[in-house]
């Protein structure tokens, strides 16, 4: 059994946090017991544990909730946000919640089946974060050459990709019409019915 001091037990909670392992009070009560009884010895209660290591109690209570249904909910209220939904970014930086549920075996079983469940297209969002900003200003200037629309929703009905991307990479899609050397405020005259 090991010897607890406030930096074991903080240390055992961020190691099953990276491993992906439940850490809900009635999971760790089911697979950790000497754990939590430490967690809540040293720290007065299980939630200020985890508060302790850095970590948010709510959003790690919430992981038992997810259902497939929620987990396409959320991946398809995401994709309308623009957000980066790449596997890296997903489960390091902007849901390792939900990226964990997804991936789960009684769930979706990988991040490709889930974003597909939720009707979005893996490959094309798998290379969103491989885009710099000169690839985007190519592939702009590749459809100003030949002759394709620009305005923003002829992107998103057409490219959505490229459209993201630079949504991503630039403050707005103007500023990377910009940085390929053409003029917004013509390309918004030339349909100004599409303006965005």
């Amino acid at each position: 059994m090991p010897r607890w001091t406030n930096d074991t037990i903080l240390g055992e909670i961020l190691r099953r946090y990276e491993t992906q392992q439940d850490l809900s009070y009635s999971g760790l009560a089911r697979e950790d017991l000497p754990l939590l009884r430490a967690a809540v010895r040293y720290f007065g209660s299980y939630p200020l544990a985890v508060a302790a290591a850095g970590l948010d109690y709510d959003e790690l209570r919430r992981y038992r909730s997810w259902t497939n249904a929620r987990i396409v909910e959320r991946l398809q209220e995401l994709a309308t946000q623009n957000a980066d939904l790449s596997w890296r970014h997903v489960s390091l930086k902007l849901d390792p919640t939900l990226a964990a549920a997804a991936v789960k075996r009684h769930h979706f079983g990988s991040w490709r089946a889930a974003l597909e469940a939720a009707g979005l297209d893996y490959d094309t969002i798998r290379r969103y974060h491989d885009w710099d900003e000169k690839e985007i200003v190519r592939r702009i200037q590749e459809r100003h050459t030949t002759g394709k629309p620009l305005h923003a929703k002829a992107l998103e009905r057409d490219d959505t990709a490229l459209i993201t991307a630079a949504r991503r990479r630039f403050p707005a899609w103007h500023k990377s019409l910009a940085a390929a050397g053409l003029d917004y405020t013509e390309i918004v005259l030339r349909n100004p019915s599409e303006k965005r």
